[in-house]
This record gives structure tokens, C-alpha cells and sequence, in this order.
């Protein structure tokens, strides 16, 4: 099982009011023979504004987002580069009309030598085409560090910076195109 959540706060509010939450859980099989692996996964996602935006001045059309989805990516690995690709079909969605194939594809690379301290770069392209934005492509761009284990199931910490430009990937804005800057952590277990 895996599940997520997935929030957008305004920061320039007293008191960090929360925009919108996407919520995710799903349940993912995985299978890996060598240098190559498959997911497949089903997973459901709801996206729910929050209550300051909708109590505020202006609040925006509320969309009542909500969907099951299949995915399958299959990924190849070769030395420190990892190339992925599938796609994903909307079984049960709302609003009705939202249409549900979904392509997905990108390239990795994650250096094994330290460049920073005991931090390798690591690096990803990653972009998406829905059917319901005409196949437009909606890219992301990530690199930075990634500090400990590079062996999946140990502990690690990745320091990153993002690009993104394309439709807003955040549920209830997902009409709006968007470009942003950001840097992230995140921890891996």
C-alpha cells in the first residue's frame, strides 16, 4: 500500500492559509529482473480546496476532483542512467468529461561519486501528456544531492531544485497553466 498527501499553502498569509490537498493511496505491484522493472499500480485521488481560499474575498470555482486510476511504467537501467515510460487510463473520474489516458515518460541519472561532501548529484527529466490538455507536454526539471545509502530501503536525503512548466499538477487547478522555481528536501527510507 502506498499513500500520500500532497499540499499547496499560501505563504504570504499570517497564517499559512492551505489552497488545495490532494490526497492519494493506492496499490502498487512492483517486478524486477535485472536492469529492468515494471509497476503497475491502482490508486484512487481526491483533491479538496481549503477552507481559508474558499471562505476568502474571491474564492475561486470549486471543482470536485476525484478519480480511480491503472498505471504502468516500465523503467530500464543501464550504469548511472534510468530511462522510464507508460501511461496511466482514468477508470472512475468527476467531473465525468475529463478525459482519461495519461502518458508519462522521462531519464534519471544518479551519479555515484560524491561531489559535495558525501553528496551525488543526481539529476531527472520527467514529463507528462494528458489526453485532456491535447498531449501537451508538462515538464519537469530536477537536480541536486542526495546524501547516505544509495541502495533503496536505507536512509537517505535529497536537496533539490525544480523547474516545472505546464498544466498546474495540483488537482483543483489542473486547467491552469503554470511555470515555477523551487527547491525541495525530501528524506527516503
Amino acid at each position: 500500500m502506498e499513500g500520500a498527501l500532497f499540499a499547496q499553502f499560501n505563504l504570504s498569509t499570517p497564517s499559512y492559509d492551505l489552497i488545495n490537498a490532494d490526497y492519494t493511496i493506492g496499490i502498487p505491484v512492483t517486478y524486477r529482473y535485472g536492469d529492468n522493472s515494471l509497476r503497475f499500480r491502482l490508486y484512487h485521488q481526491s483533491s479538496h480546496l481549503g477552507d481559508e481560499l474558499l471562505l476568502s474575498a474571491n474564492p475561486p470555482e470549486r471543482v470536485n476532483l476525484s478519480y480511480e486510476s491503472t498505471e504502468i511504467i516500465y523503467s530500464r537501467e543501464w550504469r548511472e542512467w534510468r530511462v522510464y515510460g507508460g501511461g496511466e487510463y482514468l477508470v472512475h473520474k468527476e467531473p465525468s468529461d475529463l478525459k482519461p489516458t495519461i502518458a508519462h515518460w522521462g531519464l534519471e541519472y544518479r551519479g555515484s561519486k560524491p561531489l559535495v561532501w558525501t553528496g551525488r548529484p543526481i539529476a531527472g527529466v520527467d514529463m507528462k501528456s494528458l489526453e485532456e490538455h491535447d498531449w501537451a507536454v508538462d515538464t519537469s526539471i530536477m537536480a541536486g544531492f542526495e546524501f547516505g545509502h544509495p541502495n533503496p530501503g536505507q536512509r537517505r536525503l535529497r536537496l533539490m531544485a525544480e523547474w516545472y512548466n505546464g498544466y498546474d499538477p495540483h488537482g483543483q487547478f489542473y486547467n491552469n497553466k503554470v511555470e515555477y522555481f523551487g527547491l525541495g528536501v525530501s528524506l527516503g527510507f
